[in-house]
């Protein structure tokens, strides 16, 4: 796996405007793919809907597009505080974060270059820590949650994580999206996927 940005390689934020874009972009993803980000299969359908309940006001959606097309996404949504929860425990500041990147652009480095946009976007929303889920199986996502240091549960059938929502080497670094973004930047019609 390769930390370094490829030409043509841009991490942003994604708007309400972009659901579509989104919507293709989890459409595309392969069986297993689908399985390892919604632990599970995943039909068209549910995809469907799904994206039509995301970006709520507090959801934060990052996509990787490669050469104008999304490739990758990667969405943090607030946890509410529920003593019930199996991570939360009662606790506001939580969040969960999944991702979802199209097999042939995996090894680029998008999965940790998404984590950290997700890790930014979460410090400026005031969110402690980040929680996830992921499948024994998914050694990609266990790997990159060791990357950032994430504490990890091992289950049966799943893997749970925690992972502080610390400040980044370099501290002064925003989400991409913000005015003082890490990431490069595209301008809009360079990024957008095609129809």
């Amino acid at each position: 796996m390769s930390d370094q940005a490829a030409p043509g390689d841009v991490i942003q934020r994604l708007s309400a405007d972009e659901r579509e874009a989104f919507r293709r972009h989890l459409l595309r993803l392969d069986p297993e793919s689908r399985h390892d980000r919604f632990h599970g299969g995943a039909s068209d359908e549910f995809l469907d809907q799904y994206a039509d309940h995301c970006f709520a006001p507090r959801d934060v959606v990052f996509g990787a597009f490669i050469d104008g097309q999304l490739r990758g996404a990667g969405e943090l949504r607030p946890i509410v505080a529920d003593p019930a929860d199996e991570f939360s425990h009662g606790e506001a500041g939580h969040a969960e974060a999944a991702f979802s990147i199209e097999r042939p652009y995996r090894g680029r480095g998008l999965g940790a270059r998404l984590f950290q946009q997700l890790i930014l976007a979460a410090q400026a929303e005031q969110i402690v820590e980040i929680d996830f889920t992921c499948g024994a199986d998914n050694k990609a996502m266990q790997s990159l949650a060791r990357k950032f240091e994430a504490e990890l549960r091992f289950h049966a059938d799943h893997v749970t994580g925690r992972l502080k929502a610390r400040k980044a080497p370099g501290s002064g670094a925003r989400p991409a999206g913000s005015a003082l973004a890490t990431e490069p930047l595209a301008p809009a019609s360079t990024r957008r996927p095609q129809a």
